[in-house]
């Protein structure tokens, strides 16, 4: 066993030291019960050998659901790690859980000889185990080695990982690979889950049921409404792609499993992007009110792949219903916390430590939120959304002569605007060189701003618009202008290596260290957001445009927190795209009446410069991209879900 590991700002102690027991915590001395080494004051240390932890493999029967319709009740394949001294002086541990369906990936020599799983990959097990908890991996159903069949976020997966919640907590039965009962007598029946893309979209699903014994949560770069991933306001991002999702993940141990991947496809109506009742049970948002656990919410705010919405609109519906929660906003993309390593793990200890030790180290009173900057620097902040925004409507106009239409709280006249588009879908390059007239977007600028101006939560766009076609879509860019030192990424530094926890030499929970890259730019696109104008009543509704007609529409922009500089300019870059990759599109010209059009954003900071009408009437600089063009292949998005959740 190691008996040091380097972690900056904790001190980490050997397997052998035992912590005196006048260390222990009021609360924890004056519980009935054996004692816990690994508590000292109001923390949990790391006080047992990794290399002396339990390994085992157990099957969770899933009451009452045959998903795979083979005559069986549906079985979950679970793996679990937990420390072997506390088993033996039974001193009983919580669970820290990620489900999956991505473990099949995992290479053979992960597991022992009868499929027991040593390696998990995972920094989880290393640093949590010698610290009094135990970690679980879930095969989700239908996935590896679960039977039942997946359905992509309703709800066959969301019962079946339940299940292993209702185990721990003595509601449903479990036996070994050789057939013998399981039980979880070791277990508290506290748990929390975690895990990244899927592997959190399963905590936010399973929450939202309000299944007792499960504690917390932290879902990271994870989907609160598979509609919502799939589709922006009415329009598909990718044709066929729950089928897609579906047949990636399906272990297709069943013929009733194979048939589902048509099946959901044809269900979720692709053709005509539409919300229908079959995506309800996909749509966590509609049972937050069910929400027990506390939730830690983890996202990157250039997330193209699960969008920002996911986060904002889940975070507004708990705030709503005052679920204990806090928030960790990174300016990456689909990443784990743990990509930030200190910042994130200095976040996440004391919070196990709180919802699922139950120790009284006061991380409720400590700052709601930590973001980081466009700089890469990371800061702590009271709330989120930062106290004092507040939506403000900002008028669309272009003056004579103007470069570049306006964008302020006055309202302007102002003649319609037409641009358009082609049979391809717009690049972020558009939004450069904004005052150079082009046929393919209309942009409008503020004023220079005097101070800093900051976007944080939720904003829509509501515009006017005529189509000469019968059907387009329409994208709404937010564009910070200005120079700026901006984060580029998170990389690896070369030659590192910083263990987390214990280890042992298959599964050593060692990992090179980070840095945060930056890069000069000029030009930094903080929001994208699509929509379908033949949804303008409903996403319930597809219409079909007329070319005579003005049709309003309106739509919520991808969440954000975005701190505009002094000197930069706000902008709004409209584009037309294809409204459908199932249905052929050659292009369409879409006309705006900017008076009847607005942005509006939750915005404080100081505001004055928005006040004016003027537009730019000279050139604005704009030709260097912080942050280079978004994925768009999905078979490259799968790989970046995948790639996050190891």
């Amino acid at each position: 066993m190691r008996t040091t590991r380097l972690r900056a700002g904790l001190t980490l102690l050997a397997a052998a030291v035992l912590v005196p027991a006048a260390t222990l915590t009021a609360t924890l001395t004056a519980t009935a019960g054996p004692a816990k080494p690994f508590v000292q004051g109001t923390a949990t240390v790391p006080a047992y050998d990794y290399d002396n932890a339990i390994h085992e493999k157990v099957q969770v029967d899933v009451p009452k659901l045959d998903g795979d319709a083979n005559g069986v009740t549906d079985q979950i394949t679970v793996d679990i790690i937990r420390p072997g001294e506390a088993a033996r002086a039974g001193v009983d541990v919580p669970v820290i859980i990620q489900a999956s369906p991505y473990y099949a990936g995992d290479p053979a020599s992960y597991f022992d000889g009868v499929g027991v799983r040593q390696v998990y990959g995972s920094w989880l097990d290393n640093y949590f185990v010698p610290r009094g908890y135990a970690v679980a991996f879930v095969d989700m159903p239908g996935t590896f080695r679960s039977t039942g069949c997946s359905d992509v976020g309703a709800n066959l997966e969301v019962q079946g990982t339940k299940a292993v919640i209702d185990w721990l907590n003595n509601r449903t039965t479990a036996h070994t690979t050789d057939g013998s009962p399981a039980t979880a007598d070791w277990s508290t029946g506290k748990a929390g889950m975690i895990g990244v893309s899927w592997n959190g979209t399963i905590a936010n699903s399973v929450a939202s049921t309000g299944v007792r014994g499960l504690e917390t949560i932290v879902p990271i770069a994870a989907i609160s409404s598979w509609y919502d991933y799939t589709r922006g306001f009415g329009v598909p991002f990718y044709d066929e792609y729950m089928g897609f999702l579906h047949d990636y993940v399906s272990n297709d141990a069943s013929p009733r499993c194979v048939a589902m991947t048509d099946e959901i496809e044809h269900a979720s109506d692709t053709p005509t992007g539409s919300y229908i009742k079959w995506w309800d049970p996909r749509n966590y948002r509609l049972d937050a009110s069910k929400v027990r656990a506390s939730v830690y919410v983890v996202h990157g705010l250039g997330d193209e792949n699960v969008k920002t919405r996911q986060f904002g609109e889940w975070w507004d519906e708990l705030a709503q219903r005052n679920v204990p929660r806090k928030i960790f906003l990174h300016q990456g993309v689909h990443l784990d916390g743990f990509s930030f390593r200190d910042e994130w793990v200095n976040k996440l200890h004391p919070w196990f430590d709180h919802w699922l030790q139950g120790l009284d180290n006061d991380v409720m009173k400590t700052p709601q939120a930590t973001i980081q900057r466009e700089d890469g620097s990371f800061v702590d902040e009271a709330r989120w959304p930062a106290a004092g925004a507040r939506q403000t409507t900002l008028k669309l106009s272009k003056a004579s002569g103007a470069k570049a239409g306006g964008l302020s709280i006055a309202a302007a006249s102002s003649d319609p605007i037409s641009f358009t588009g082609t049979s391809k879908e717009s690049e972020d390059t558009v939004v450069l060189d904004p005052t150079t007239p082009r046929i393919d977007r209309a942009v409008f600028l503020s004023d220079e701003l005097e101070k800093a101006v900051r976007v944080s939560g939720t904003g829509k766009v509501s515009v006017r618009v005529k189509v000469d076609k019968v059907a387009a879509g329409i994208k709404a860019r937010l564009v910070d202008y200005g120079t700026a030192n901006r984060y580029v990424n998170v990389t690896n530094v070369p030659d590192t290596r910083v263990c987390w926890g214990d280890g042992n030499t298959l599964d050593t929970g060692c990992y090179a260290k980070t840095q945060i890259n930056t890069a000069v730019s000029d030009t930094s696109v903080v929001i994208r957001t699509l929509a379908d104008v033949g949804h303008y009543k409903s996403l319930y509704t597809k219409e079909s445009l007329r070319s005579d007609r003005w049709y309003d529409l309106t739509f919520e922009l991808n969440a954000d927190d975005v701190v505009f500089g002094a000197g930069h300019r706000l902008g709004l870059v409209l584009t037309v795209e294809p409204d459908n990759p199932s249905v052929p599109f050659t292009g369409a010209t879409i006309t705006l009446d900017p008076t009847r059009s607005s942005l509006t954003l939750p915005l404080t900071g100081y505001t004055a410069a928005l006040q004016t009408v003027d537009a730019p009437r000279s050139r604005v600089s704009s030709n260097r991209l912080a942050q280079p063009e978004p994925e768009k292949n999905p078979v490259e998005l799968m790989k970046q879900m995948v790639e996050a959740s190891r």
